[in-house]
């Protein structure tokens, strides 16, 4: 009995061994992996390890341009934001800044063009506003019956050829010089110039595509019908580009209706929007209503609405850098 029980223990032994060498075997061909996990190992250590053997991708290095970067460390050292900025400082940039069109940022690149245009509009309303009440000043001597200068005179003749006033005198003259909203100005710039990125405003200064006539006074533009001999109408600083639209706007005969609606708000005691005024500017461009669309959607959507009606702050700011900074006011 003891040899027959030895026997029957060694087949079943034997039967055991030949069974787990066949299922290590099925298991090496079909791929699982029978061999025991450590207890001190799991499947995410493991998962982990083999991530970091991986070799990861740097991402691109985003560079902003020497004069991007130097204007808007200026503009943060004078504490100048939009749109909580409450006085606008005295800072006239003569250009856009190299490399304003390569940023990624949408938002930045609108930020910064706008806080170089908001002083430029408003120094240009200040000089018509001085202009202005000086014209307003002859015009009660006139009526007081006090005699006008010959200076004085002479002044409202260059006024009335300047602005081609033909008839109506002072009066005419008055509905002709007069202020137009800051961001009208802001909103038609950004859409004339792409925000600052058309190659008008970057070769010429030229921010609201101005029509001028012989290739010595501006830039020709591409794909320009053969026999045409317009250019794009170019400056030495933005500056200038601001005084000729704003001269173009108060004396050219296809906006007279965008004045007339002027006149009569400020007849009435009504504030002088950007937004009213736009909804006259149908000739402005060939899209015609859909321009004037344009120009509200740039309004709402960034807040220009708020822009108008702000002051300058008193007192002088530091020089923004040489290479930017406009030599006159």
């Amino acid at each position: 009995m003891t040899s027959a029980k030895t026997n029957n223990f060694r087949n079943t032994a034997l039967a055991s061994i030949f069974g787990a060498v066949f299922f290590l075997y099925i298991g090496i061909f079909a791929g699982i992996d029978l061999s025991p996990t450590p207890e001190s190992l799991d499947t995410e250590t493991a998962e982990v390890t083999a991530k970091d053997t991986k070799t990861k991708k740097k991402k691109p290095v985003y560079r902003r341009g020497p004069e991007v970067v130097a204007l808007n460390q200026y503009f943060k050292s004078i504490d100048y934001h939009l749109p909580e900025v409450g006085e606008v400082p005295r800072v006239y940039i003569k250009r856009v800044p190299k490399g304003l069109g390569e940023l990624a940022s949408v938002d930045e690149r609108k930020q910064l063009f706008l806080r170089i245009m908001l002083p430029l509009a408003m120094r240009v309303n200040e000089e018509i506003t001085t202009r202005r009440e000086r014209l307003m000043a002859i015009q009660a001597k006139g009526i007081s019956g006090t005699p006008v200068s010959a200076k004085d005179q002479q002044w409202v003749n260059q006024q009335m050829k300047r602005y081609r006033v033909t008839d109506g005198g002072i009066t005419a003259l008055l509905e002709r010089i007069d202020v137009i909203p800051t961001s009208l100005i802001l909103a038609q710039s950004a859409e004339e110039s792409g925000w600052g990125t058309s190659r008008f405003v970057r070769q010429g200064n030229a921010l609201f595509g101005q029509w001028a006539w012989g290739d010595d006074e501006g830039i020709v533009p591409k794909g320009r019908e053969e026999g045409k001999t317009h250019v794009i109408k170019a400056f030495g600083s933005l500056m200038d580009s601001v005084r000729a639209y704003a001269r173009n706007i108060n004396s050219h005969p296809a906006y007279q209706s965008l004045r007339e609606r002027r006149a009569a708000l400020r007849a009435d005691g009504q504030m002088i929007t950007g937004w009213e005024l736009a909804e006259t500017l149908t000739k402005y461009s060939e899209r015609g209503a859909e321009y004037v669309d344009s120009l509200h959607a740039i309004m709402s959507v960034n807040d220009l609405n708020e822009l108008d009606g702000l002051t300058f702050a008193v007192g002088d700011v530091p020089p923004p850098p040489k290479v930017l900074a406009s030599i006159e006011e």
